[in-house]
């Protein structure tokens, strides 16, 4: 199992990697788990922290690295002006529509691989796999409002 999950979590990166390039983007994989972890809102930067289970400071320094090159920003905080929220930029909702994309893309060459309902099969007993050893709140899975069980 291990193996075969390894191969498709490869395939999947170099596609997402391979379409990224092509659209003008090159994320660091260090700073690559941010982007899925942060909701369309922002996160405070402690609450980003926390869910991706880092330091403050090492998830400081992957912002900034993601602010160097124009994907986010810290913004005041609406709720409470001492505080700043990290959001995308213009660059960085590109990034994630282009990743929406690719992702739709890679979904559907898998598919047609084993067919819809065999594929939609796999993706129902992943997630539930996934859920029952990592939780709901595991880091790089959209949670809350964001999340649809079912989704891929």
């Amino acid at each position: 199992m291990s193996r075969h999950l390894i191969g498709l979590a490869t395939a999947m990166r170099l596609r997402m990697r391979a379409g990224l390039v092509a659209r003008g983007h090159d994320l660091r994989p260090s700073t690559a788990q941010v982007i899925p972890n942060l909701p369309a809102e922002g996160l405070r930067m402690t609450e980003l922290a926390a869910r991706l289970r880092l330091t403050l400071q090492r998830a400081g320094q992957l912002v900034a690295e993601l602010e160097e090159v124009g994907y986010l920003e810290r913004v005041a905080d609406p709720a409470d002006g001492r505080a700043r929220r990290v959001v995308f930029t213009r660059r960085g909702r590109t990034l994630i529509r282009d990743i929406d994309e690719i992702t739709g893309e890679t979904t559907r060459h898998f598919a047609e691989q084993i067919g819809e309902a065999r594929f939609e099969r796999l993706c129902e007993l992943l997630e539930a796999l996934d859920v029952a050893v990592n939780g709901l709140d595991a880091p790089v899975r959209m949670v809350g409002a964001e999340y649809e069980p079912g989704g891929r």
